[in-house]
Formats: C-alpha cells, structure tokens, sequence
C-alpha cells in the first residue's frame, strides 16, 4: 500500500473516533462502550426526533457512519498528496 492510503485509513480511523466521542463525551458508560452508545445515540434521534422507523434507522445510520469514514479517508488522501507529494 502506498503512504497516501495509509495515511487516508489513519485519518479515517481519527475522524470516527472524533465523532464518537464528540456524541458520547459526558456520558456514565466506560469508555469501551462509547461507540455502541454513539451509535444508539443517532438510531435514536433519527427514530424517535424524525419519526423513522426502526429499520430504517439503523441503516441511514450504518449508512452515514460509512459516509463519514469515507469522507475522512478522502480528506486525509488528498491531504498527504498535497503536503508530501506521494502518489
């Protein structure tokens, strides 16, 4: 693998790990239980704030959690080409 994928999956792994604990910061769950709770904390909103069904929540959320990932990937790519110059 090259260093600009490398630095992509590095980032990515940040930006979820930025996310996760930006929704469960202040909770009384121990720190390994922090993404479950993030990710209940968005099934949640969108189900009971939005009136989703069940099911449909859990896949926009599977669905925009895979987005974020993406889009941090994509950002720290672009981001070690640009200060690195690597291909």
């Amino acid at each position: 693998m090259n260093k600009a994928i490398i630095t992509g999956f590095f980032t990515s792994l940040l930006g979820l790990i930025g996310l996760i604990a930006a929704l469960s910061i202040g909770s009384h769950f121990p720190m390994y239980r922090w993404p479950y709770d993030a990710f209940q904390g968005i099934v949640f909103s969108l189900a009971f704030g939005l009136g989703f069904s069940e099911t449909v929540s859990y896949a926009v959320t599977s669905a925009f959690i895979f987005l974020v990932a993406i889009i941090f990937f994509i950002i720290g790519a672009k981001l070690s080409r640009f200060l690195f110059g690597f291909k």
